[in-house]
């Protein structure tokens, strides 16, 4: 994975000009084509006023879980914590969505603007144990940069 090769697409994706939604589905797409163990990506934000989440664009098989409330799952909790969560292998966590039996571990970082979260990108794989400080350190950059624009 060539980290700085990915994060200049990005660059290149946030700095088009086209309509967010455009934006972060190119986002996905890219993560997922680029990154071989990444074989779900999306972004979820806040809903509105309500205390949940509300999927937005993604790369991968379609999926049931279109809200998750805060709490719930890795990505609720995440909307809780604030903090990035890293499940290397998701058969260890008691307050899990399963999304398929062909997800094996998942990780989730906060989107922040103006210090408040409003959203996150969650990465499934069907691998476990795949995540290292490299994949937090892309993502935080890539939720950097959409926090931007969004």
């Amino acid at each position: 994975m060539n980290i700085s090769k990915i994060e200049n697409k990005i660059i290149d994706i946030v700095n088009k000009d086209v309509k967010s939604d455009e934006k972060l589905q190119e986002i996905c797409s890219l993560l997922k084509r680029e990154i071989s163990y990444y074989d779900w990506v999306g972004f979820y934000f806040k809903n509105e006023n309500k205390n949940e989440l509300k999927l937005s664009q993604f790369s991968g098989k379609p999926t049931e879980h279109t809200i998750i409330p805060f709490g719930k799952g890795i990505c609720g909790q995440v909307a809780l914590s604030n903090k990035n969560f890293v499940v290397q292998n998701i058969s260890e966590q008691d307050n899990y969505i399963s999304c398929g039996f062909e997800v094996k571990s998942e990780i989730v970082i906060p989107i922040f603007r103006n210090g408040m979260n409003i959203g996150q990108i969650d990465i499934d794989s069907h691998t476990i144990n795949p995540f290292t400080k490299t994949d937090e350190q892309l993502l935080e950059f890539v939720c950097d940069k959409v926090s931007k624009f969004i």
